[in-house]
């Protein structure tokens, strides 16, 4: 039986300060991040302005609306990065999200694992649809990972990677990857921007806000809670 998943989005690892080094140059605010604090420090450096000489900018949160959104000065949100791991989600998403080569990808590979029990990711449309929509496109996806199995037995003499990398030929866009995915805070903000307009892949929207989700936990001054 074909087995349906869901996207999600986890928070693997993020930058985190050295307090005692930060602290000796810039006081640190209780109610700041560590990604938002090492970006503040980085851009008060630019004008030795640690001691906060500007009231209305004192607080980091202030700070960086000003010099990132106001200013639009992003160079300083490339100091702070974060990883997440995606699941879930398909070989159409792996295609589109790659065209951003300012992040970098680990995705498992189809030359190595066998996808004779692959999960399907069933694009939004599809997903919205009735039943009958539905079930023509797993029948289909299912012939597709069949003829797979099929061209694998057809195969079989040959080494377990020749038989993967032939074989994969024949799956559909929709069988699910698994990546995990580092960028910076600068690199993460232009992605989601650009990828939950109206005009983006509807697969790549829906990821993209779970990313973005991931992403408050950490800097939630760039990436606010919608």
């Amino acid at each position: 039986m074909t087995n349906i998943v869901e996207p999600r989005v986890t928070l693997l690892a993020h930058t985190k300060i050295n307090e005692a080094a930060v602290s000796e140059w810039m006081d640190i605010q209780d109610s700041s991040t560590d990604a938002e604090t090492l970006l503040t420090m980085a851009g008060r450096n630019c004008y030795r302005s640690f001691h906060r000489p500007n009231e209305a900018t004192r607080d980091d949160a202030d700070y960086l609306q000003r010099t990132l959104s106001d200013q639009g000065h992003w160079s300083i949100a490339e100091h702070a990065t974060a990883t997440l791991y995606f699941t879930g989600v398909s070989r159409a998403f792996l295609a589109e999200l790659t065209r951003h080569r300012h992040l970098s990808f680990s995705v498992e590979s189809q030359r190595f694992i066998n996808a004779n029990d692959a999960n399907i990711v069933l694009p939004p449309a599809v997903r919205d649809s009735d039943e009958e929509a539905k079930d023509r496109f797993l029948w289909s996806a299912s012939e597709s990972i069949k003829g797979y199995e099929d061209t694998q037995i057809a195969l079989r003499r040959l080494p377990k990677k020749q038989r993967n990398e032939a074989a994969r030929g024949l799956l559909p866009n929709c069988v699910e990857t698994r990546m995990v995915v580092s960028g910076n805070l600068r690199a993460w903000h232009e992605v989601i921007h650009r990828r939950t307009q109206p005009d983006a892949d509807a697969e790549i929207q829906q990821v993209m806000r779970l990313a973005a989700q991931q992403l408050h936990l950490i800097a939630p001054t760039i990436f606010p809670d919608k």
